[in-house]
């Protein structure tokens, strides 16, 4: 009697048509916040020629690499980095780059060529509303009238040459940078998502649902590598249950395909979540095939697997497991500022069971999809 009441709560649950397109969320604006700029030298670490903090003040007429961090940039259009004088003078104009096509990512990169005088940093731009903002870094730089110099002495030609061919690179793309921005001012372009539509992803044999299948489309004004793959979870009522489990790729499409980067696979795009490089004018279709972060799929057999064992707090996921409400899902693809809810869609529970219905077994203490 007891499993026939087990059936029919579930035989209820499945009943329900959870499809539609996710709500999308509107996020707080913050404002444009000029936190930090720091001055960076050259030095060979274990892995080869890297960056480091200046341990000195930067020193009158040389030029440094530097790194900026400027918070609230998803506000944003187009942004410019100047340096000003003690009374708030304009000084010179930076040549600066994002660090990547993130449009949630803060920081930026280039060089300057030090005052023989105090100076500030500032940003100026506009809002994507069109608003000008205009933000004044805190810290009042004083640089010296000489210090060591940039290569300490006790490198050897070899490292300097290979730090020279370091620096190089990246004064090469500070040179892209300043054909792309001849003024300074970086545009900062977003990609175009689509509504994103969700529906129930159904186990191959028997239609059990076992997770989620998205579907949406983007447009990029430019040439973008990013991310564009969602981040999904359950947003449970209870806090307690809240991050116990999230939803991971399984499998799904890209059309027209994106340029890898590398050696990587369409694969590493949308199972490993990897960056890959989309062109402008280009509608890229996607479909992503999302389940339970605590099931695996064997390479082998195509069989999955239950991982119990992740779960450390038992009390919890004994009650996800016995929960057979509809719970919302967050749905947010972060390199594009995409965010959005799914009002309603099928308890853990429903997917566990669907699971162990279709012949998932334990995959032990440490899941191996070699099966």
């Amino acid at each position: 009697m007891r499993a026939l009441l087990a059936l029919l709560c579930l035989t209820a649950v499945h009943a329900q048509n959870y499809r539609g397109e996710a709500v999308p969320v509107a996020q707080r604006v913050d404002p444009i916040e000029f936190s930090r700029l720091r001055f960076l030298t050259f030095a060979f670490g274990r892995e080869g020629p890297m960056d480091t903090p200046l341990p000195t003040p930067p020193v009158m007429g040389r030029e440094y690499f530097v790194e900026a961090d400027v918070f609230g940039i998803e506000s944003a259009a187009t942004i410019r980095f100047e340096l000003l004088d003690a009374a708030g003078r304009p000084l010179q104009t930076l040549t600066m780059w994002k660090a990547t096509d993130s449009s949630t990512d803060s920081e930026f990169y280039g060089f300057i060529t030090v005052p023989n005088q105090p100076f500030r940093a500032v940003v100026i731009g506009t809002n994507t509303n069109g608003a000008a903002f205009r933000a004044v870094l805190n810290t009042q730089f004083q640089p010296a009238v000489n210090g060591p110099p940039d290569l300490p002495a006790d490198q050897n030609r070899r490292i300097e040459q290979m730090m020279t061919a370091y620096r190089q690179q990246l004064q090469a793309r500070a040179a892209q940078a300043a054909a792309e921005d001849p003024n300074g001012v970086i545009t900062l372009s977003r990609a175009v998502v689509s509504r994103i539509a969700y529906e129930p992803l159904t186990a191959a044999t028997g239609g059990q649902p076992i997770g989620m299948r998205l579907s949406y489309s983007m447009q990029f004004p430019t040439r973008k590598t990013i991310v564009a793959m969602p981040h999904v979870f359950p947003v449970y009522q209870q806090f307690a249950w809240r991050g116990t489990v999230t939803m991971k790729p399984l499998s799904g499409t890209i059309t027209p395909a994106p340029q890898m980067v590398g050696t990587q696979s369409l694969q590493d795009v949308i199972v490993y979540q990897a960056a890959a490089t989309y062109q402008p004018g280009v509608t890229y279709t996607f479909t992503v095939d999302m389940v339970p972060d605590f099931v695996f799929q064997g390479t082998q057999s195509g069989r999955f697997c239950i991982h119990e064992q992740k779960f450390t707090n038992r009390t919890v996921w004994d009650a996800l497991k016995a929960s057979q409400a509809a719970v919302p899902y967050s749905v947010t693809i972060n390199d594009t500022e995409t965010f959005a809810n799914i009002p309603a869609f099928y308890p853990q529970r429903t997917f566990y069971e669907s699971f162990v219905a279709a012949g998932a077994f334990d995959c032990g203490p440490q899941p191996n999809i070699r099966f």
